[in-house]
């Protein structure tokens, strides 16, 4: 099953079955859409607005949050 919150969801390249990790792509598509986009044979928007890269923020790992390792945090961890 292929959700934008599930973070284990396939690429949303056409017919990629890889797991998504970076923007909604795999590693391999997010890497391809990179060098396109340095080249100018691609955009960020053009993709985005074709449903070929989500939103920065989105549809890959999970933000993780490293506050915990600041001076004063009262984070504990797990023993």
């Amino acid at each position: 099953m292929r959700t934008d919150g599930d973070i284990r969801a396939h690429c949303v390249y056409p017919d990629c079955t890889n797991t998504r990790r970076t923007r909604g792509l795999c590693h391999q598509h997010y890497q391809t859409m990179r060098s396109y986009v340095r080249d100018g044979k691609a955009t960020e928007e053009d993709l985005q607005r074709r449903g070929l890269l989500l939103d920065k923020g989105t549809g890959g790992s999970p933000v993780h949050d490293h506050s915990a390792f600041l001076l004063g945090s009262d984070a504990q961890g797990e023993s």
